[in-house]
């Protein structure tokens, strides 16, 4: 339990906030092997604590809970969202940095049932504008536009968004931020 310690993880609500994040922050029913491999990833620490907290929040609504095939799934509700995105400061920032890195690799687009839409418009000084959304039940997930000179070239980047929104999602998280872990 150092490293939990350490990083402020020092209570029963701490725990359940933690998962709360990651599920939040992964955006689609993920099952339970790959959460403790996460949890472990961030904490060295596996214990059946967090199998209870996911049990409890499971009870309380404020994760959605599903078994397939004898695999355990979870995913946050809306419940879980609300009350969680209040308690989120509550955590260490570093912690939940550190730990959103190691979740980054489970964060799809086409997982998370997200639709997308993009589309060309010409401007006013005869360029190019190519506008791409991504959408979820939660609402906008990104809306950016990029203006080029050329109708072929804003074609292919149309082309390219509708056919890997994953990969320009994940190239516009890194750009924003400047963290090389949204490439991995």
């Amino acid at each position: 339990m150092k490293k939990i310690k350490e990083f402020g993880l020092n209570t029963t609500t701490d725990l359940k906030v933690f998962l709360l994040f990651l599920l939040d922050n992964i955006r689609y029913p993920i099952d339970l092997s790959t959460v403790t491999t996460i949890v472990a990833e961030n904490t060295n620490d596996i214990s059946l604590d967090y199998v209870q907290c996911l049990s409890e929040l499971a009870d309380s609504g404020h994760l959605l809970y599903d078994e397939v095939e004898g695999e355990k799934y979870y995913m946050i509700s809306d419940k879980g969202r609300v009350v969680a995105s209040e308690l989120y400061d509550s955590l260490d920032r570093g912690f939940l940095e550190r730990s959103l890195r190691s979740a980054i690799k489970h964060i799809s687009l086409s997982k998370s049932g997200a639709s997308i839409k993009s589309f060309i418009e010409k401007t006013e000084s005869s360029r190019y504008r190519v506008t791409m959304e991504a959408y979820d039940s939660y609402g906008d997930l990104m809306k950016t536009s990029l203006t080029v000179n050329s109708l072929k070239e804003a074609e292919e980047i149309k082309r390219n968004f509708e056919s890997k929104p994953d990969g320009v999602y994940r190239g516009v998280l890194f750009s924003a931020t400047g963290k090389i872990e949204y490439l991995s």
